[in-house]
């Protein structure tokens, strides 16, 4: 009867084999909804051992394996299929009959060898999966020459006893191969139940699920791999991607920086696991893995290229995520990390430079333009924009981000004549003209700034009401509240309103004005003399007719006061106009 037997595992080949391998599609259904087949290869001697045991004992195993789910292949088909590739079937070995079963596809094989001495002869055999490669051992036996049926009964015994284990295996690799996800995963599922230390399996089972996006689940059995073979090259790439789409970014780095380790020198493959890092978020580590290669070949190309992209994106990244002053005003100050990341971008995308020239992407020259100007290198930034025209002459990105170089270093009227240089290559460049207003404001330029952000509106760069704000914001908080200079903030808000604003931004801006107006009059009307009355009278007059337009803003607004305001105003007004009718 049966005895124990063991399970050895290939366990270095088994995805790599299950990619390189496939099953047709129409074989391996065809296969599943009948009997699967198996190669009966004769058992072959070893020494002096006669031929006859081995032959005689695989033609009973033919006999035998004729189940409900399993058939042995006749001595004529494996006469035919041997002869198609000119090899005589008598002469297959365990290598040569799985190489056969994987060109006809015949997804197990039994195989093995025997020595003799005397009238005594001891055999070892195996089924083994294809083209998984698991290999389920018989237990050896020794016993008669003459014992054939009782050789053979044995290995039917325990191919009886394991065949649903051998079944879901052979099954699972054929549903994976033919890319029925859901069917592999209900026969991987049943196969790892059955034997747990399958990689085929196992490997199969963790691909389904990566598959189906069921990354915990695919990351647990990668991780089961890894604990059998830590050297596991396939799954320790598989399990960094997992693991990062699970969001465990430290397990990510660490099995891909495990999987480098055994290919460290090569770049094209350190190249795409650092892009498939990037491509989760995490482009600092992604740099870590490229950082290791430009350790060993610092003048690569490649490797600066893409490293030096990942390090501009990462500084874009987290300088958008530092906080930033409300209200506008200067931006905060770079962090130390901010920085670095900056300066790298600029170091490897300036060696890509230096190496290519003018056959590097326009883009280049704009991230480390715009890397100079974050760390406030405007001479430097200068620079790289002008060897970017010569490059580039026609590339308006480059002219436009050069443009805001001139415009950080003070040069404005270059700036703006570089922008208009941009949109006369590409008249779609964005924001040129909302960029203009913002220069011009930041010259004190109100009036012109007004007709640029009149052509953005035009243009449909941005809402009358964003660029209307910005002027809005200028005439108050640096014409009014820095330089108390009411009749400038008054000019901004009329600016302001020329723009095609919506109700409630016109009604606030009334507001202000009113409320400019209004202590102007008050400063003016100080000696409370005819004189200062006459003076200040047009002034509340003006500031009454501005409150009285601001409805809007004060409803929405309860704690602006506009009532109090308009009854303020109108004493106001009542009392210049009675002093100047005492006075006249």
């Amino acid at each position: 009867m049966f005895e124990s037997h063991t399970l050895r595992i290939n366990m270095a080949l088994i995805a790599a084999v299950l990619l390189m391998v496939p099953f047709a599609p129409g074989e391996a259904e065809a296969q599943a909804a009948g009997r699967m087949r198996v190669l009966v290869a004769d058992l072959t001697p070893t020494g002096d051992a006669d031929d006859d045991f081995g032959r005689d004992v695989s033609e009973e195993l033919r006999d035998l394996i004729d189940l409900d789910t399993h058939v042995a292949m006749s001595d004529d088909e494996i006469d035919d299929a041997a002869d198609e590739y000119d090899i005589d079937w008598r002469d297959l070995n365990c290598l040569l009959s799985q190489q056969l079963a994987v060109e006809i596809e015949v997804p197990m094989v039994f195989c093995g060898r025997y020595e003799q001495s005397g009238e005594t002869v001891s055999y070892s055999a195996q089924f083994v999966t294809v083209p998984g490669g698991d290999v389920f051992e018989v237990q050896p036996q020794t016993l008669n020459e003459e014992d054939v049926e009782v050789a053979a009964a044995h290995v039917m015994d325990f191919f009886e006893a394991t065949i649903d284990m051998v079944s879901a295996i052979a099954f699972c690799g054929m549903e994976y191969n033919s890319s029925n996800w859901q069917g592999s995963l209900e026969y991987c599922s049943r196969a790892v139940d059955l034997a747990p230390e399958s990689t085929e399996a196992r490997a199969a089972l963790a691909r389904t699920y990566l598959e189906l996006e069921q990354y915990p689940e695919s990351l647990e059995q990668f991780e089961a791999l890894l604990e059998a073979d830590p050297f596991d090259i396939n799954s320790l790439e598989s399990a960094g991607f997992v693991a990062s789409q699970v969001g465990e970014t430290d397990a990510a780095r660490d099995y891909y920086a495990r999987y480098l380790e055994l290919n460290p020198e090569n770049v094209a493959i350190r190249m795409r696991v650092a892009y498939d890092l990037a491509q989760t978020g995490d482009d600092v580590g992604a740099m870590g893995l490229l950082e290791v290669g430009l350790e060993q070949d610092p003048e690569n190309v490649d490797l600066h290229e893409q490293y030096g992209s990942m390090a501009t994106r990462a500084a874009v990244s987290m300088q958008a995520m530092s906080p930033q002053p409300q209200g506008g005003g200067e931006p905060a100050p770079l962090s130390p990390e901010n920085r670095d990341l900056y300066e790298k971008a600029i170091s490897s995308l300036t060696v890509v430079l230096d190496a290519v020239g003018a056959d590097a992407p326009p883009v280049y020259v704009s991230n480390v333009l715009a890397s100079h100007i974050a760390l406030g290198q405007f001479d430097e930034a200068l620079v790289i924009g002008r060897r970017g025209l010569e490059y580039f002459p026609d590339d308006a990105n480059v002219r436009s981000n050069l443009a805001n170089a001139y415009n950080q270093a003070g040069q404005v009227e270059q700036a703006i004549a570089t922008l208009e240089e941009a949109l006369a290559i590409d008249p779609d460049v964005p924001n040129a003209y909302a960029r203009i207003g913002q220069w011009l404001i930041d010259e004190d330029r109100v009036a012109d700034a007004g007709e640029a952000f009149q052509l953005a509106v035009e243009r449909g760069e941005q809402p009358a009401d964003v660029l209307a704000n910005q002027i809005f914001g200028y005439g108050y908080n640096t014409l009014d509240q820095e330089r108390g200079d009411f009749n400038g903030a008054i000019g901004a808000y009329d600016i302001a309103r020329g723009l095609d604003i919506t109700p409630a931004l016109r009604s606030q801006i009334n507001f202000f004005h009113g409320y400019a107006r209004y202590r102007q009059a008050e400063a003016v009307n100080q000696p409370n003399t005819v004189e200062s009355a006459e003076a200040s009278l047009p002034l509340f007059q003006d500031a009454l007719t501005q409150f009285n337009q601001a409805g809007d803003y004060g409803q929405a607004n309860p704690g602006s006061n506009l009532s109090q305001f308009i009854a303020g105003t109108t004493t106001y007004i009542e009392i210049q106009e009675g002093i100047i009718a005492r006075g006249r």
